[in-house]
């Protein structure tokens, strides 16, 4: 083998080696990626119709659907004192969801935040600064005992699975440029 090709194997190996190690080491330190919010209000009705207005207005689509609204759940801190949490909602993948919190009297907090699932479909992940730190135990003593229910809708977007992080594509893209530069210097050869 010569030395170029020896340059562009060590090259290729060592993107291919990269681009396993970077979501295992990401699993590693943030179990699940957040889900993106879209929006929060303070709903003083609090029925279905106008949760699911508010949620329509804020995704910017008039066609969803509701999937199911659960009030008996666990929510898990994902990692001690990490101030992220998750609901396990598998094996459905919502494309949204909202959280409704009971916040007492308190009329300058909002109780419903919206959000975009975009991370783990399988999971509801959110994180304490996301939901004004109700999640935590914020300064009206909110926990996650006051989480009254969640509410999930179908995915708008035909989201199916997770969503590959932009890193780990780029690596796999310079991988295949590589794969293809050494075969087209092997063959130039021959």
């Amino acid at each position: 083998m010569n030395k170029k090709n020896k340059f562009f194997s060590t090259i290729l190996a060592t993107l291919v080696g990269t681009a396993i190690w970077i979501p295992s080491a990401q699993a590693a330190f943030i179990p699940y990626i957040l889900d993106i919010k879209i929006g929060e209000a303070r709903l003083k009705d609090s029925g279905d119709a106008t949760e699911h207005a508010k949620m329509e207005f804020f995704a910017g689509n008039t066609n969803l659907v509701q999937d199911l609204k659960d009030k008996s759940f666990t929510a898990v801190e994902n990692g001690t004192d990490s101030g992220q949490w998750y609901l396990d909602v598998g094996p459905t993948g919502p494309g949204y969801f909202l959280l409704k919190f009971g916040t007492g009297n308190d009329k300058d907090i909002a109780n419903t935040y919206f959000f975009q699932n975009t991370g783990e479909m399988t999971k509801l992940v959110w994180s304490n600064e996301q939901v004004n730190f109700l999640s935590g135990g914020g300064s009206i003593k909110g926990n996650i005992g006051k989480l009254s229910h969640y509410t999930t809708y179908d995915a708008a977007f035909g989201q199916t699975g997770e969503i590959p992080e932009p890193a780990t594509l780029a690596l796999v893209g310079l991988g295949l440029f590589a794969i293809g530069a050494v075969r087209r210097r092997r063959s130039s050869h021959s």
